[in-house]
C-alpha cells in the first residue's frame, strides 16, 4: 500500500516538472513559429511591414520615437507574444491528462507533439475559413476548411483542455472529470451560439433622430438615377427611389476629412481651417456648433467610422462617443504585422477591441472587416431614452477595394480595368452593409421619427473612357484631364461629383417627397438643412444654404467652389503602390506625442499654394492651376474644355473668375496671382 502510493506521488511529481518543460518547449516552438511565418509573409506580399517602416523613414526618426508610437507597437507585440504564451498554457495543460497516465517520456513528447499539432492545424484552418484572403490563409480549398471538421476538432480539443483544467480542480476523478468537461463544452457552446436580442429603443418622438450616412468614394453615375445598372447596388437605388436626390452635388474638396468637416460645420475649407488629411488640430476649427447645439437639445452625439487612418475626428469635435478603431500612426504598422491566424482568430470577437484597438471593426485591415459588426456595434451604442445625432461614414467602397473574401472574376464585368472591377465588386458589399444598417435603425424603432441624409465625402477616378473630358480645340492642347483616385485634379469631374439625399421618416417609413432637384449642391449645405429641420438659431458662420425640398425651388445662380488636395505622382500610376505613396508623401508629415501622425505646420501652409482651385457657375467649370498653368473653362455638358485665354464664347468667365479669387484669396498663391491680379482691373 505505502509503495504504490510512493509511486503515484513520484509519478505526479515527474508529471509536474514534464509539463514544466513541455510549456517552454512548446512556448520556444510558437516563437519560432511566428518568426517563420512573419518571414513567409515577407516573402510573398506585394510590400512587407519592413518596405512600409522602411518608406516612414522620411518622416524624422526622432518622431517615431514619440511615445504615443511607441506604446501603440509595443502593446500590440507584448498582447501578441502573451496570447501565445497563454495557447502554449492551453496545450501544456491539455497534455497533463495524458502525463498523469504514462511515465514514458517518449510516449508523452508523442502525445504532446500531436496535440500541438492538432492546434496548429485548427487555427490555420479556421483562418482560411473565415478569412480566406489572409496571407496564412493556406488551407483554403482543402478538405480541412469546413465546417464539420473545423466543429468536431475544437469539440474535440476544447473538451480535451477542460478535462484537463478539472483533473487540476479535481485529481483523481477521471470519469467524472470527461462528462464535466463535456457538459461545459456543451454549456459554452449554447452561449456562444445564441445571442440574446436586444429590445426596441424608446425614443422622444418630439425629436427625431438624425443620421448623416456617408459611403465612401461612391459615385452618383454608378447610381440608377444616373442610368446606371440597377443591379450594381440594388439596395441603395430602392432606398434613393424614395429620397429627394440632389442632383448636382459636389464635395469641397475630395478627401475624407477634409469632406467630413465641411459636413459638420457648414464651411468651407478655407473657412473652417481643414484644408488637408491629417491637419494640425490647432489649426482647425472645433467643436462643431451643430454638435454642441444639438447636445443642448439633449441628443447624444455619435460620430462612427470603420476606418480612420486619415480621419482622426473624435470627442475634441462634440461628439459624446466615437466607434471605429483607434487613430493613430501605428496603424500602417500594424496592419501589416497583425496577419497571424490566432490574431485573426480573436479580432472580431468581445475581447478584441480592447486587445487589438487599431484592428478590430477596421475597414483598413481588410482581411477580418466584418461590416455587420461594425454595424451592430454602431446601432448598439445608440441611446435607448435620448434621440440620437449620428455620423457614419462606411469605407469599403474605398481603395484598395479588398475584403476578407475573394472577389469572384465575372468574364462578362471584365473590361481591363482592374481598380474599377474591383470598385464595383466593392460596391455590391456597400450596398448590403448599408441595407443592413437600415435594417437594424428600423428593428430597433430609430426610423419611427428621423431625418436621414445619405451621402458621398466625395468619388473616384479610374480614368475611364467616358469620364474624360476633350479638348474645344483637340491636337492643339495638351493637359492632363483624368486621373486616378480622389481630390486629384479638379478636371477630372468624377471625382468631386458627390451623391447627396434626404429622406423624412415617419412609423418606419418615409414620408417626404420621391423627387430628383436639379441645381447646383454642395456637402456644407447639409448643417443649414439640418438647422432649419431642427428650427435651431443661427450662432455662427455657415458658407451652405438649406437644401430645397422642391424642384422649383433651385436656384440657377449658385456658385460652387472646389479645391484639390496635393498633386502626388505616385497615385497615377495604373496600380497604386502604398509604399511608393508614403514615400513621395511621408516628408510632410510628424507623429506628435500622443501617437497620431499630422501634416506638419509648415508643410501645411506652404502646400496650400500648390492646389488647384475651382468654381461652378450653372453648366460651366473655371479651374485655376498652379504653377501658372493658365485657367481651364470647361462646359460640364458638353465636356469640353479649353484655356481661358483662347476663348470667345458667352460664358460667365468674368463673373466666375472674380467670385474665385474672392473665395481663395487669402491663399498663398492666389492674390498675387497673374489671372487673379488681372481681374481686379477689368471693369464691368
Amino acid at each position: 500500500m505505502g509503495q504504490g502510493t510512493a509511486e503515484s506521488n513520484s509519478t505526479h511529481s515527474g508529471a509536474q516538472v514534464s509539463l514544466l518543460r513541455t510549456f517552454f518547449r512548446t512556448l520556444a516552438l510558437m516563437i519560432l513559429l511566428l518568426i517563420i511565418l512573419f518571414n513567409y509573409k515577407n516573402l510573398i506580399q506585394f510590400y512587407s511591414a519592413f518596405s512600409i517602416a522602411n518608406a516612414m523613414t522620411h518622416i524624422d526618426l526622432n518622431q517615431l520615437l514619440e511615445k504615443g508610437f511607441i506604446l501603440d507597437i509595443a502593446f500590440f507585440l507584448i498582447v501578441t507574444l502573451s496570447l501565445h504564451a497563454l495557447w502554449a498554457v492551453i496545450i501544456t495543460i491539455s497534455c497533463r491528462p495524458w502525463f498523469l497516465s504514462i511515465a514514458d517520456d517518449i510516449v508523452r513528447t508523442q502525445i504532446w507533439f500531436i496535440l500541438l499539432l492538432l492546434h496548429l492545424i485548427l487555427a490555420l484552418a479556421a483562418n482560411s475559413l473565415l478569412y480566406p484572403t489572409s496571407l496564412l490563409g493556406i488551407f483554403r480549398n482543402s478538405p480541412l476548411v469546413s465546417i464539420p471538421f473545423i466543429s468536431l476538432l475544437s469539440l474535440i480539443l476544447f473538451s480535451n483542455f477542460l478535462y484537463g483544467v478539472m483533473s487540476l480542480i479535481f485529481p483523481y476523478k477521471g470519469l467524472a472529470n470527461i462528462l464535466g468537461a463535456t457538459l461545459m463544452c456543451l454549456l459554452l457552446v449554447t452561449f456562444w451560439i445564441f445571442d440574446v436580442p436586444n429590445g426596441q429603443a424608446r425614443v422622444n418622438s418630439d425629436q427625431p433622430n438624425i443620421f448623416i450616412i456617408g459611403i465612401d468614394a461612391l459615385r452618383p453615375d454608378h447610381l440608377a438615377y444616373r442610368g446606371a445598372d440597377f443591379s450594381l447596388a440594388p439596395k441603395l437605388n430602392t432606398l434613393l427611389s424614395q429620397a429627394s436626390v440632389y442632383d448636382k452635388t459636389y464635395t469641397p474638396m475630395g478627401r475624407t476629412y477634409v469632406a467630413w468637416m465641411s459636413i459638420l460645420s457648414g464651411l468651407y475649407p478655407t473657412n473652417n481651417g481643414a484644408r488637408f488629411n491629417l491637419a494640425p488640430p490647432e489649426l482647425v476649427q472645433k467643436p462643431f456648433p451643430l454638435v454642441e447645439a444639438l447636445s443642448r437639445r439633449g441628443y447624444q452625439t455619435t460620430y462612427a467610422m470603420d476606418e480612420r487612418r486619415f480621419n482622426q475626428i473624435d470627442e475634441e469635435y462634440g461628439f459624446d462617443s466615437v466607434v471605429g478603431p483607434k487613430v493613430g500612426a501605428a496603424d500602417a504598422i500594424i496592419a501589416n504585422l497583425a496577419d497571424l491566424p490566432l490574431v485573426n482568430l480573436l479580432i472580431n470577437t468581445p475581447v478584441g477591441q480592447y486587445l487589438f484597438p487599431y484592428l478590430n471593426i477596421n475597414r483598413a485591415y481588410g482581411k477580418t472587416y466584418d461590416p455587420q459588426l461594425f454595424n451592430k456595434r454602431v446601432v448598439t451604442s445608440l441611446s435607448t431614452t435620448a434621440p440620437n445625432f449620428l455620423a457614419i461614414h462606411f469605407c469599403q467602397l474605398h481603395w484598395p477595394f479588398t475584403s476578407k473574401d475573394f472577389v469572384e472574376l465575372d468574364s462578362n464585368q471584365w473590361q481591363g480595368n482592374y481598380n474599377h472591377y474591383m470598385y464595383k465588386a466593392m460596391l455590391k458589399k456597400v450596398d448590403m452593409q448599408v441595407d443592413n444598417f437600415i435594417t437594424q435603425l428600423k428593428s430597433k424603432g430609430m426610423l419611427n421619427n428621423a431625418e436621414v441624409i445619405l451621402l458621398s465625402d466625395h468619388g473616384e477616378g479610374f480614368k475611364l473612357p467616358e469620364d474624360k473630358l476633350t479638348a474645344s480645340t483637340p491636337g492643339k492642347h495638351k493637359l492632363n484631364v483624368s486621373a486616378w483616385g480622389h481630390g486629384t485634379n479638379l478636371l477630372a469631374q468624377e471625382q468631386s461629383e458627390v451623391l447627396l439625399a434626404h429622406l423624412s421618416y415617419r412609423h418606419g417609413k418615409p414620408v417626404n417627397k420621391a423627387v430628383q432637384i436639379s441645381g447646383l449642391f454642395s456637402l456644407i449645405d447639409i448643417v443649414p438643412t439640418l438647422r432649419s429641420i431642427m428650427k435651431l438659431p443661427q450662432t455662427a458662420r455657415i458658407d451652405g444654404q438649406p437644401l430645397p425640398k422642391a424642384k422649383h425651388q433651385a436656384l440657377d445662380e449658385r456658385m460652387v467652389f472646389v479645391e484639390s488636395s496635393l498633386p502626388i505622382g505616385s497615385v497615377n500610376a495604373s496600380f497604386i503602390d502604398e509604399k511608393k505613396v508614403l514615400s513621395e508623401t511621408a516628408s510632410l508629415y510628424e507623429v506628435r506625442e500622443n501617437g497620431r501622425a499630422v501634416m506638419k505646420p509648415e508643410a501645411y501652409q506652404n502646400n496650400i499654394a500648390r492646389k488647384q482651385r475651382a468654381v461652378y457657375y450653372r453648366k460651366w467649370q473655371l479651374v485655376l492651376l498652379p504653377d501658372n498653368d493658365g485657367l481651364i473653362l470647361a462646359n460640364i455638358q458638353t465636356q469640353k474644355w479649353q484655356y481661358l485665354n483662347s476663348y470667345h464664347g458667352s460664358a460667365p468667365w468674368k463673373l466666375m473668375l472674380t467670385s474665385l479669387c474672392e473665395h481663395f484669396k487669402y491663399d498663398a498663391g492666389v492674390i498675387h496671382s497673374e489671372a487673379c491680379s488681372k481681374i481686379s482691373k477689368i471693369a464691368y
